[in-house]
């Protein structure tokens, strides 16, 4: 089915303007959390020295500002600056993803651009924390908490922000669409044996 030009200008805004949103709002509510926690930071890359604690949900939503000097949970902390480089290429590949996609007679689809804006969007937000302060900003802390008093303990997600939320949407997103496709070609596979 071939998509036409008007329909085609669609894909095109909805993956700029989702992109653009995910990475405006995660830049935007950087700032502001921080700003709101009142956060002291020092150090190159930054680190933060002390800050206001907000309780959103009593032991279980709080924000909490911190610096990821590494992707997920911190793993490669010392290479920040191969991941702001990884950050970087992951934008192009994207990007190259869509202009592929979009050339081809049918268009990329609504699900795979809206997949693609999320991440492209989340990793411009997280690319422009690693290139301009060596550390990704991060304020969106989920845990939970067993036992009481001395054995008190708090389980804790490793602290992200909406970059984060952008990226697995978009991963998610994509899983969803490989999941169906598998799904239609094994039944018109089955449709064609019993033909």
């Amino acid at each position: 089915m071939t998509t036409t030009a008007s329909s085609k200008s669609i894909y095109v805004a909805l993956f700029f303007g989702v992109a653009a949103i995910v990475a405006g709002l995660d830049l935007w509510s950087k700032d502001t959390v921080f700003e709101f926690l009142k956060v002291v930071e020092a150090g190159n890359p930054p680190r933060v020295v002390s800050q206001e604690r907000y309780e959103v949900i009593a032991d279980f939503f709080e924000l909490e500002a911190n610096y990821n000097r590494g992707a997920f949970a911190g793993m490669f902390g010392g290479h920040t600056g191969m991941l702001a480089l990884l950050s970087a290429v992951a934008v192009v590949i994207i990007f190259t993803m869509f202009i592929v996609f979009w050339r081809k007679p049918e268009g990329p689809g609504f699900l795979f651009t809206l997949a693609l804006s999320f991440l492209w969007g989340g990793t411009i937000g997280n690319l422009y924390d690693r290139y301009y302060l060596g550390a990704v900003r991060d304020w969106i802390k989920w845990f939970f908490v067993t036992g009481e008093g001395a054995t008190r303990t708090e389980h804790v997600w490793p602290n992200f922000n909406v970059a984060d939320s952008g990226i697995c949407v978009g991963v998610s997103l994509l899983i969803i669409l490989e999941v169906r496709r598998a799904i239609q070609e094994k039944r018109a596979g089955k449709a064609t044996v019993k033909a």
